[in-house]
């Protein structure tokens, strides 16, 4: 992807009202895309998906063979944001590209193998606009962009740029990858739990770690809730006529850790209270209840009731009911 293609995106989103957060993800997002070269890495799973993609399609033709990247090597080709991935625990990411004829773009694929299916789907939520299309789980598509995840892969299928029949040949590249991938994967089981009443679907953003969380919503510079590697959490918006609000819910591996994360967000973000919705002023309401492993958060809410009532909703199972 051209330096030129990722302004475009950047003026896309800012015509379609996205914050400077969403932006810089979509940036991040964009450019895996850059570069076609790259040393191998060794083989593994993904390394089966290789001869699933076709040799030719639509018009377009392989360009060279694919590469595979790995941990360490994946640096050289997303140039310097590979902790987006990393964050998932990137195993591998198979790239490979396609020529178009002398005046068409090119299409370049790449696949990318993370720890888990719930991983998958994480790295999928950074980035839900787009038109759904029926390939492999939730798939988008958008200005020559589709993602998908299915299994443990998220998948990356773009067109560097426009012509005719590049939809089409994106479509096939994409059905061919997600028919490859033997397993459908479940998205992460904190998804199904959120409350469904005036949750935003495409809000929803599965994540480890705090510095994610801050993209969403700025919480501190400092890792107030000690999110890490082995903890789960789900963050989604929620719109109702008591007031809008995130809802944020973490799992951590044992209750003693998740004590420890409330007491250090209830000294650090509320003051010691947590009895009652803090008013926060610029941040918002905010409530904390936990229990077991489980944290429960609501985070910049529009009012006390508002905070009040989707804290006691998704303490209890969440319901729905409206309030």
């Amino acid at each position: 992807m051209t330096i030129t293609a990722i302004m475009r995106t950047m003026i896309r989103g800012v015509e379609l009202g996205h914050g400077t957060a969403a932006l810089i993800l979509v940036v991040l997002m964009a450019i895996t895309l850059v570069g076609c070269g790259g040393r191998r890495a060794g083989s593994g799973p993904i390394d089966a998906l290789r001869t699933a993609l076709p040799e030719t399609v639509a018009g377009w033709t392989k360009d060279g063979p694919a590469e595979l990247y790995d941990q360490d090597s994946i640096y050289s080709y997303i140039d310097g944001h590979a902790e987006v991935y990393l964050a998932y625990g990137m195993r591998r990411c198979l790239a490979q590209r396609y020529a178009g004829t002398a005046e068409g773009p090119g299409i370049v694929v790449d696949i990318f193998e993370l720890a888990t299916p719930a991983d998958a789907y994480g790295v999928f939520t950074h980035d839900q606009e787009g038109e759904p299309v029926a390939v492999g789980n939730d798939a988008l598509l958008r200005h020559g962009w589709l993602s998908l995840w299915k299994g443990p892969y998220f998948v990356s299928v773009y067109a560097e740029g426009e012509a005719d029949g590049v939809r089409a040949a994106v479509l096939e590249l994409a059905k061919a990858v997600a028919a490859a991938i033997p397993e459908a994967g479940e998205r992460p089981g904190l998804v199904t739990e959120l409350p469904s009443n005036g949750l935003e679907p495409r809000s929803v953003r599965y994540l480890h770690d705090q510095q994610t969380l801050n993209t969403v919503l700025f919480l501190s510079e400092d890792n107030v809730l000690l999110l890490s590697s082995d903890t789960a959490a789900v963050v989604a918006r929620y719109h109702r006529e008591s007031g809008s609000g995130y809802l944020l819910l973490v799992e951590y591996p044992d209750p003693g850790r998740r004590e420890r994360a409330e007491g250090e967000f209830v000294g650090q973000m509320l003051g010691g209270r947590s009895d009652a919705p803090v008013d926060l002023d610029q941040n918002g309401w905010c409530a904390v209840a936990g229990g077991g492993r489980r944290l429960t958060v609501v985070l910049d809410a529009d009012n006390a009731q508002a905070a009040a009532s989707l804290l006691e909703e998704a303490s209890t199972g969440g319901s729905d009911e409206g309030t």
